[in-house]
């Protein structure tokens, strides 16, 4: 991969709520510089005296505030191709409608355990404006820009998707089968998934886990292949597929092992951002 992947950028986090940046501010600033804004004014001086890479948002302390800042910095940070994520503790379908009708690249859910996804996706439309900075500027990109596009990313990879419903495996086949090079491979429960990563566990990249299953469910599966005794078994990206986002369920499957989630129905574009952030 390019060194743009793993340079480190500085991240302006725009909230007023010193209960979020305390739970987010320290993990971020492993990976990234970090500026602290706490109004649209204190966000534009920053964005004038540092070369920002990506601003978060966090719309939990006031969604009109929240959108008010946004408005006031898009000018700035349009014509410098900087991504801008909002971060919802309790998202909703209006509000991510609205940040992306805006001009947002990402819409995030903050929940615990979760950060490290959130940092993996910073990095990835970190990466992503990067490119297509350099691709305005010069006509042309890298090759290693290329290589970090969410598709090219995958198309090395074999992921099992492992759901009891037929009609569920075939849509996501159908997402995701126009991507070149990437291998799907199916499970119908969670004991099939088990028994098909432990004949050759080196075979996957990623599992994409139906939580709600009959017989052996994604949690149980879940659990049984971290169990397995071999390295791969305990780092390979397991993704819940869930239909319930409720803060409990979400907490069962992090503990079960999950490394994330996506909501059914599934969205194209969430099950590419999602899939593909696990592998940076």
């Amino acid at each position: 991969m390019s060194s743009i992947l793993f340079e480190k950028k500085r991240v302006l986090i725009i909230s007023g709520e010193p209960r979020i940046l305390a739970e987010i501010k320290m993990e971020l600033m492993e990976h990234f510089d970090v500026s602290i804004a706490a109004s649209g004014d204190a966000a534009l001086a920053a964005l004038e005296m540092y070369d920002i890479a990506a601003v978060v948002i966090d719309i939990d302390e006031s969604r009109e505030k929240a959108f008010s800042v946004f408005a006031g910095i898009f000018e700035f940070v349009r014509d410098k191709k900087i991504p801008i994520i909002f971060l919802a503790e309790h998202g909703n379908d209006e509000d991510e409608t609205a940040a992306f009708m805006m001009g947002a690249v990402d819409y995030s859910t903050r929940r615990h355990g979760t950060v490290s996804a959130l940092i993996s996706r910073i990095k990835l439309h970190i990466n992503a404006s990067e490119c297509e900075k350099k691709l305005m500027l010069s006509g042309e990109c890298s090759s290693d820009c290329f290589a970090a596009a969410p598709e090219a990313v995958l198309c090395d990879k074999t992921i099992l998707v492992v759901d009891d419903l037929e009609l569920n495996r075939e849509i996501t086949a159908g997402m995701l089968s126009e991507i070149e090079g990437l291998t799907l491979e199916f499970a119908g429960d969670g004991k099939e998934a088990v028994d098909k990563f432990a004949e050759d566990p080196n075979r996957f990249s990623l599992i994409l886990m139906d939580v709600q299953m009959p017989g052996m469910d994604g949690l149980d599966a879940t659990k049984a292949i971290r169990s397995l005794n071999c390295e791969i078994a305990r780092e390979i990206p397991i993704i819940a597929l869930t239909a319930g986002v409720e803060e409990a369920e979400i907490e069962l499957c992090l503990k079960a092992g999950m490394d994330d989630y996506i909501e059914k129905p599934i969205a194209y574009d969430k099950l590419l951002a999602v899939i593909t952030e696990h592998f940076f």
